[in-house]
């Protein structure tokens, strides 16, 4: 396997995104016309009526909207979206169950602010005499796909994905000393596309320390512990179905020798990032330091990880 910092080409790169905004404008269009259809469209009731209308819905939708994504977002923390036994496997049912709310509360966010930056902004859109629905539906939409740009860079569930895993290595009998001087990975299939996979992409997710003469994984479901010369060899190649890659990133992939002589290859994925930003520079150092490890053969252990702080 010859993996070499294989990022995704420029082109690629820039279509990614600008496949994204043409998703988002087509919803924009799709929504704009569905709620034309429920709405008269007789010339516009005049700036009065428009204003009390914002104070009258637009309010309350806003503060509705933002009450439900903010309330789902703290229930969901508190209770580590809903999962209260830490003493057997979690990942799978967490996935799906994290898939759904971050869909309610993304929305929920993204309308909030819609309603809240229509109430300024209907009204100068209805002086400029445009066909209904679009003074009400533009400021809402347009806020709703800005929002949603945000949130693929910017991980609001990242405290949770590091305090479900801090969680689960307790409750598997790891001390925090020991804790402390691993990092937060988790692991997927590079065989596999990502675009297929609508929840989390990493099938496992644990805790990786780099010692010595080994590579020793504790996961949710799996463990493993590879001698350097279990290791075939360490490449890092893009995921072209992860968002991060398209921000420049690309993931250690492994390929290791089974006991029984088999091969297996598995793509690592940092865990916790709040950003995309912070994501690929957290790919950058585990490559780095497994790089090392593998062809120096000296103490790299890594250090105190910021993502169990």
């Amino acid at each position: 396997m010859q993996l070499d910092n294989e990022r995704l080409s420029v082109f690629k790169r820039v279509g990614g995104f600008l496949l994204i905004v043409f998703v988002l404008i087509g919803f924009f269009l799709l929504g704009g016309k569905l709620i034309g259809l429920f709405i008269s469209h007789e010339p516009a009731p005049g700036i009065f009526r428009v204003t009390g209308h914002l104070v009258n819905v637009l309010f309350a939708a806003a503060f509705g909207a933002l009450a439900v994504a903010v309330i789902g977002y703290v229930a969901v923390l508190l209770t580590n979206c809903f999962t209260f036994d830490f003493n057997r496997p979690f990942f799978s049912k967490f996935k799906k169950k994290l898939y759904f709310i971050n869909i309610a509360v993304s929305l929920g966010l993204s309308l909030a602010i819609g309603f809240f930056v229509s109430v300024p902004v209907t009204p100068i859109l209805a002086r400029l005499d445009l066909p209904e629905p679009l003074p009400f539906i533009a400021p809402i939409l347009i806020s709703l796909i800005s929002v949603q740009l945000i949130l693929i860079w910017v991980d609001i569930w990242a405290p949770l994905n590091r305090a479900v895993l801090r969680k689960r290595m307790t409750a598997l009998g790891i001390d925090p000393i020991s804790l402390g001087k691993g990092t937060l990975v988790g692991f997927s299939d590079p065989a596999r596309s990502s675009f297929k996979k609508l929840t989390l992409v990493e099938d496992d997710a644990g805790v990786l320390w780099i010692e010595p003469a080994q590579l020793v994984y504790r996961g949710d479901t799996e463990d493993f512990e590879l001698k350097r010369d279990d290791i075939i060899s360490i490449g890092c190649k893009a995921d072209a179905g992860s968002m991060a890659s398209y921000a420049g990133a690309v993931y250690p992939i492994l390929l290791y020798r089974n006991a029984d002589g088999s091969e297996r290859s598995i793509r690592l994925h940092a865990w916790g990032s709040w950003s995309m930003g912070g994501l690929t520079k957290s790919l950058r150092l585990l490559s780095s330091k497994l790089k090392s490890w593998h062809s120096s053969g000296t103490d790299l252990l890594i250090g105190k990880d910021r993502n169990l702080e």
